[in-house]
């Protein structure tokens, strides 16, 4: 398996996950609106720390790996 199958099924399994996720935070804020302020709080710290992760990933091996995600594509989606 080269590296960038290698690349393309970690990030299948990291969407499977997100996707159970996703589904998860869907499920338990139709149930209980009110734990919304507290699903809210678990996604913004995962994307905070993913987006950190990347950035000191980047630096330690001297790749910019932010540039893997141009801000106009990001902001399309938020």
């Amino acid at each position: 398996m080269s590296e960038n199958e290698k690349v393309i099924e970690h990030l299948r399994q990291a969407m499977s996950h997100l996707d159970q996720a996703l589904n998860l935070s869907a499920s338990t804020l139709k149930e209980d609106p009110n734990s919304k302020k507290f699903i809210g709080t678990i996604w913004e710290e995962f994307l905070g720390s993913f987006m950190g992760r990347v950035k000191t990933k980047g630096k330690e091996s001297n790749v910019n790996l932010m540039s893997i995600f141009p801000g106009f594509k990001l902001r399309k989606f938020f």
